[in-house]
């Protein structure tokens, strides 16, 4: 949600569903910087071997996209989830009840990311959302722990890697057509059906 003031003076101000026009265009930057050359390179070389093999996204064409996903877009989680797990713990072992009741807001964690905790008898949740305000990781006793959530950059990466492997596994699998339906041609011309 983002506040729209573009109205002029004298004017309210809209609240907008979405994701704030800055995040989008950073999210646009990030992906782009992340399809380097070289990865490019070794992606269009995993889709025709995986087109080859007859497999489409195979588990080493999708290992290297997280992989460079991780070291080119997706921020860091692990510090902030770590911080955040110590300051949940930290709120259960207050021997007082109204303690344990609250909500915390976290500012400053590692990576400039900040967290919102609720520490409720029903369970705790918590909220982790990178400087630009994506939430991009949630906590819940009650849900299995945590669950990274994706940031607009990470899902622009997704789209446009597949693009670029789909592309290359289409070409790959034409080749192999055109070049089996010309083998296919070659022999039949040998053939002599008089003979």
């Amino acid at each position: 949600m983002w506040i729209d003031r573009s109205g002029g003076p004298g004017t309210k101000p809209v609240i907008r569903c979405g994701t704030n026009p800055q995040i989008l265009e950073k999210a646009e930057e990030t992906a782009q910087s992340a399809m380097t050359e070289g990865f490019v390179k070794r992606l269009k070389a995993c889709a025709r071997e995986d087109a080859k093999r007859g497999v489409y996204m195979s588990a080493s064409s999708n290992l290297m996209r997280k992989e460079q996903m991780r070291e080119q877009v997706s921020p860091d989680r692990s510090g902030p989830m770590a911080q955040v797990n110590c300051a949940i713990q930290q709120a259960l072992s207050e021997t007082d009840p109204l303690l344990r009741l609250l909500d915390r807001l976290l500012e400053k964690l590692s990576g400039n990311c900040s967290a919102g905790i609720h520490i409720r008898p029903e369970g705790q949740t918590a909220e982790i959302r990178a400087p630009n305000g994506e939430v991009i990781a949630s906590y819940s006793s009650l849900g299995g722990g945590w669950t990274e959530i994706q940031t607009k950059a990470e899902k622009k990466f997704y789209s446009e890697s597949t693009a670029v492997y789909y592309q290359a596994y289409k070409e790959a699998r034409a080749e192999m057509k055109a070049a089996q339906a010309e083998s296919s041609q070659g022999g039949e011309a040998a053939v002599d059906v008089w003979a």
